[in-house]
């Protein structure tokens, strides 16, 4: 019993560990859109594996959230991409105004 217990108490801390690096990395919402798109496709996988027959209302509603979810991901990665392309140009330009050259366009290492 307590050896279960023990395991269980581990498992949940790192469960919670885990869970404040992801937020650390991304943000709340992210996190939240992780977990239901990962709740939900749990979900579908346990109705396909044990064949129960659902509506097409069930099916729509978790293809919305998984169709959501995706939309969500897609925005956020052109978003990253974005920004990540601005601060590359904004380090470049700051190199070039200190007087650090460049040589066939490449930046110098540091």
């Amino acid at each position: 019993f307590w050896s279960l217990m023990t395991i269980s108490g581990v498992f949940g801390f790192a469960i919670g560990y885990v869970t404040g690096l992801q937020i650390k990395v991304t943000s709340p919402l992210t996190h939240n859109i992780s977990g239901t798109a990962k709740a939900c496709a749990q979900t579908v996988l346990a109705v396909m594996y044990y064949q129960d027959v659902k509506t097409a209302l069930w099916w729509l509603s978790n293809a919305l959230v998984l169709g959501g979810s995706a939309a969500y991901t897609k925005v956020r990665h052109s978003e990253m991409q974005q920004q990540h392309q601005e601060s590359k140009k904004a380090l470049q330009e700051m190199k070039i105004e200190d007087g650090k050259g460049t040589q066939n366009g490449q930046i110098d290492k540091v």
